[in-house]
């Protein structure tokens, strides 16, 4: 009798110590996941020569010639980042983080109307001060599963 209570008691561990090894390996992936979204966010910080429109032609939205896709560090515009699926991952230099090969970041820049902020407006031809707001999208990806998507708001200001 007391062999089969101590038996189920020890099941009972092993299932709650496999529980918390789970969810410590998800709340690592979302750690990692914030991390590379956050790199993102600080990439398009528009100090240390980056600005929200291409310095040159201000109403090209997107890559100018030049610019190749895969390589960030030479983008100079938030608008550049629009579209891109980067794998690996960059950090908030630009700069690639080879160890993490099984990483993706997908970004989305969408040009916001500043009066309906849930709104998207198209780009054209448009100078930044037709297209003051732009939303950045980030979705994070681990092994092609999706961890954690980042949204927020860059002001123009001349």
């Amino acid at each position: 009798m007391v062999t089969v209570i101590v038996g189920f008691g020890c099941v009972g561990m092993m299932k709650l110590m496999a529980a918390g090894s789970m969810a410590n390996g998800d709340a690592t992936e979302l750690t990692t996941a914030m991390m590379l979204a956050n790199n993102i966010r600080e990439a398009t910080q528009t100090s240390n020569n980056f600005s929200f429109s291409d310095p040159v032609t201000p109403t090209n939205w997107g890559r100018e010639s030049g610019e190749a896709a895969n390589t960030p560090a030479g983008w100079d515009d938030l608008d550049d980042f629009d579209g891109a699926v980067l794998s690996p991952p960059i950090d908030a230099r630009r700069k690639r983080l080879s160890n993490y090969s099984n990483w993706t970041q997908s970004i989305t820049v969408q040009s916001m109307d500043p009066n309906r902020i849930w709104s998207t407006m198209g780009h054209g031809s448009l100078a930044p001060s037709a297209r003051p707001m732009s939303r950045v999208t980030v979705a994070i990806s681990h092994a092609g599963h999706q961890v954690c998507t980042s949204k927020w708001m860059v002001a123009y200001a001349p």
